[in-house]
């Protein structure tokens, strides 16, 4: 499908890796890399997250931002790595807040989120910005693994046209996904790009406190032509484990519900309504499984999802529908056969929908 776009980067890994780097400038001097970490009690992490980072060979510097620890992690940077930029909020002003906190702190020309309770593979970083050395609009994510390496987490998210996201390759082996390609979606974990693409992107919207805020930053990139890729050879291990609750389903939905508003115009909503009425319904039925507290939630998360303030967003809507998913992904959200079998279906009308905007 993107074939001819990954003919034009070809090989990085190996084209760039010999080139010293000195060599590599931009107008205003070499290229330096920010990495940004967000940390609210994730002290049992640290060592192990900071310890690989200290290993990459591409220049960088390291920003904590610490959303008002109270497990020690504050004096634990401070006494074991005082050579970090340790920025305190004060308290939790949630993950996308933080993360533009740290960089306004940052001094390189590429900025680098990653979360803290991770740790990186030896040429993560290198192998990270190695396309973003080369092209401009680029935003790069790695192949995020689980914490003991055994399964993948993650190799791009999947964003879908009705404002659902998945991770993409969840629960595979990680020697699938081997091939660099575009995707939809980057995963929060992890990614990266340029600081002034970061700044030309509006930064992340800081009325998403918890959970969308990758999303609706893919969201907005697609929109305006920028290309997502996945890296495979860059890789993060991150102690993610897929558990759903009230309390999350309801960030997830009201987030969903912003992305909706800031993205689709009046008309985008007609011709998407069907598949956004069979969204709702497939979403009613996903939280009756956590019985009344699941309907609360996921009624304020209606209420609170379409009263909240956004600011709408226009751009390349051919580049936004293209890269958006049609269909749900087979390994996700179905438990038994009758749920596949329904899933299925969903797919199809998903389908014959999105041909319509086409």
């Amino acid at each position: 499908m993107w074939g001819s776009d990954l003919e034009k980067i070809g090989n990085t890994e190996d084209s760039l890796c010999a080139r010293p780097i000195n060599k590599l400038k931009t107008d205003d001097g070499p290229y330096f890399a920010s990495i940004i970490i967000v940390t609210f009690n994730h002290s049992k992490y640290l060592k192990s997250c900071i310890q690989s980072l200290k290993a990459q060979n591409f220049p960088h510097e390291i920003i904590v931002v610490d959303n008002g620890s109270t497990d020690g992690t504050i004096e634990i940077i401070q006494r074991q790595f005082s050579n970090i930029k340790l920025i305190l909020s004060g308290k939790n002003v949630g993950y996308g807040t933080a993360n533009n906190i740290g960089t306004d702190h940052a001094k390189g020309n590429i900025i680098v989120f990653l979360n803290p309770d991770t740790y990186v593979q030896k040429g993560w970083l290198r192998n990270l910005v190695n396309p973003i050395l080369q092209e401009n609009h680029i935003i790069t994510t790695p192949k995020i693994l689980t914490y003991n390496g055994k399964i993948i987490n993650t190799c791009g998210n999947i964003n879908h046209f009705s404002g659902l996201t998945f991770t993409r390759g969840l629960g595979k082996s990680p020697n699938e996904y081997t091939k660099r390609e575009e995707v939809s979606g980057i995963s929060g974990a992890c990614f990266a790009l340029k600081k002034e693409d970061f700044l030309l992107l509006e930064r992340f919207d800081e009325s998403f406190f918890l959970y969308n805020e990758d999303s609706d930053f893919s969201w907005r990139a697609q929109l305006y032509g920028y290309k997502i890729l996945f890296i495979p050879h860059s890789v993060v291990y991150h102690d993610y484990f897929l558990k759903m609750s009230p309390e999350k389903l309801y960030h997830l939905e009201k987030g969903r519900y912003q992305i909706l508003r800031k993205y689709l115009r009046s008309k985008d909503i007609i011709i998407f309504f069907p598949s956004l009425a069979l969204t709702e319904i497939m979403v009613f039925f996903y939280s009756i499984k956590f019985g009344l507290n699941g309907l609360k939630f996921k009624f304020k998360s209606i209420k609170n999802g379409l009263r909240s303030p956004i600011n709408e967003i226009r751009g390349d809507y051919r580049s936004l529908f293209f890269h958006l998913s049609v269909t749900i992904p087979d390994d996700q959200l179905t438990m038994n056969k009758s749920e596949n079998i329904g899933k299925k279906i969903c797919n199809s009308i998903f389908r014959i929908n999105y041909r319509m905007i086409q």
